[in-house]
């Protein structure tokens, strides 16, 4: 099993061209993770063990042998997609509030807000649409959730002795 402790760069740094990539699929909710198990597209076994909290953005270079590099890959997954074009930002911010109220990760992208669906988008959209707002969009779509950090409401802690990442 192919060991990781850190990561080395992204994937287009100037550091890692001309080599060969292999791709570890990982999902939102598992880049957050200091320990992790994976099997790379090559079929490599793959151990994470970060000494603390850090993210596994996609595109993230966690080994390079000088001929190949292992690069984390960012699969689509379903989320909820709430589009803030036709709000008023009173709005936006009470969208902001009613999922922050329950601690789930959101990702703001323009002029969207994305949030993964954990249950069912019924579930995942019940918040939301609680507040009423009848120029609402709500749509679901397979995307790439917190590709490139980690998602509003997710923050690193130190309990001393140890560090996690919290929802």
């Amino acid at each position: 099993m192919l060991l990781i402790h850190e990561i080395l760069g992204r994937y287009d740094d100037r550091a890692f061209n001309g080599r060969a990539r292999d791709k570890i699929w990982i999902t939102a909710a598992d880049a957050g993770r200091r320990r992790l198990r994976a099997v790379s597209e090559n079929g490599e076994q793959v151990g994470i063990d970060f000494p603390r909290p850090d993210w596994l953005f996609d595109g993230a270079v966690v080994h390079d042998d000088t001929r190949r590099i292992l690069v984390v890959a960012r699969r689509p997954e379903l989320v909820m997609v709430v589009a803030l074009s036709e709000l008023e930002p009173s709005q936006a911010f009470q969208i902001g509030h009613a999922l922050g109220n329950r601690h789930t990760p959101a990702e703001f992208r323009n002029d969207e807000i994305l949030v993964p669906v954990t249950d069912t988008p019924d579930l995942t959209a019940r918040p939301v649409r609680a507040l009423g707002f009848r120029n609402i969009q709500i749509r679901f779509e397979e995307r790439a959730f917190a590709a490139d950090a980690p998602p509003s409401g997710a923050t690193v802690s130190d309990h001393g002795s140890h560090r996690h990442l919290h929802d």
